[in-house]
């Protein structure tokens, strides 16, 4: 039973997908990414780049993040973050990590920003930017 233990410890190891190197297997979806928090200035210009920083969890099978822009008008930006993830099979374990990184999109301010300026990533509404 002693020798079982770490014979079997090294097994599940062995199995365990690298975060970088997920096996997508032919079986690859894009979702949504789990965004934590979207970081932007308080206030801005009309015409100027605005760096809205989108903080986001990563999963272990997890690849080729992305932000994409949805919709841009004078009141309002909408941004899509996502990701692919491969679909793993049965037997082949993943090891839970959780890890947040950081997407940056820069906003080029065209067309011109009026107030209030709203903030919407994956559908939610993360605040507004008072234009000046």
């Amino acid at each position: 039973m002693k020798t079982m233990l770490p014979a079997l410890a090294l097994a599940v190891a062995l199995t365990a997908c690298d975060p970088q190197e997920a096996p997508d297997n032919g079986r690859v979806e894009t979702d949504a990414i789990g965004v934590v928090d979207v970081n932007f200035p308080a206030t801005a210009s009309a015409s100027e780049p605005m760096i809205i920083a989108i903080r986001y969890s990563k999963t272990c099978n997890q690849s080729s993040e992305q932000i994409a822009l949805t919709a841009r008008t004078e009141t309002e930006l909408r941004l899509n973050g996502t990701a692919r993830h491969a679909k793993l099979p049965p037997n082949l374990a993943c090891t839970p990590i959780y890890i947040e990184k950081t997407i940056e999109y820069i906003d080029p301010g065209t067309p011109a920003r009026t107030n209030p300026f709203e903030i919407i990533v994956n559908g939610r509404s993360w605040g507004t930017v008072e234009v000046k």
